[in-house]
């Protein structure tokens, strides 16, 4: 049996050797894969948005008086709570707390290959650094052992400007 040559591994089950790529408990033959590349997955600024339009929502309602006060009677004394200021206050928050969401939300990068089974994300991570340094491991085992590739083609079809 052939010992494989490790060019990189993480440790945590992210494995490239000279014949395979290892991603969990996924494995992947170097020969059988066709395209390798860094994808960016845009967060999602949909909860931000929610709690935006709520915020909105809240301080159009507390606005136009639709909520009534309500009065607490002790022996004491009468208090009185202005409901339509806690929807204005409450508004202010949600839309705080959109903005901030919108704003703290990050990427995700993934590894994507191609195989002959279709194309797969086998590792999505936050971290660009993390993902790109898999990336290019992947194709630094793939060109050197892939057998067919071919060193001295030049594309024909790129132009170059200067």
């Amino acid at each position: 049996m052939k010992e494989e040559e490790i060019i990189y591994t993480d440790g945590h089950g992210v494995k490239i050797t000279s014949d395979k790529f290892y991603a969990d408990k996924d494995e992947y033959n170097l020969d059988g894969i066709t395209k390798i590349d860094l994808q960016r997955i845009p967060a999602s600024n949909a909860p931000g948005i929610i709690l935006f339009i709520l915020g909105f929502l809240s301080i159009v309602a507390g606005s136009l008086d639709i909520f009534a006060d309500i009065r607490y009677s002790t022996e004491e004394a009468v208090y009185v709570m202005n409901l339509n200021m806690v929807a204005i206050g409450l508004g202010v928050a949600l839309i705080i707390g959109g903005i901030i969401w919108m704003i703290a939300a990050k990427d995700k990068y993934a590894v994507e290959i191609r195989t002959a089974e279709g194309e797969k994300q086998p590792i999505v991570s936050r971290s660009r650094e993390y993902a790109a340094l898999i990336v290019t491991s992947l194709k630094k085992a793939y060109f050197r052992y892939v057998k067919d590739y071919d060193y001295g083609r030049r594309r024909k079809d790129r132009v170059v400007v200067s």
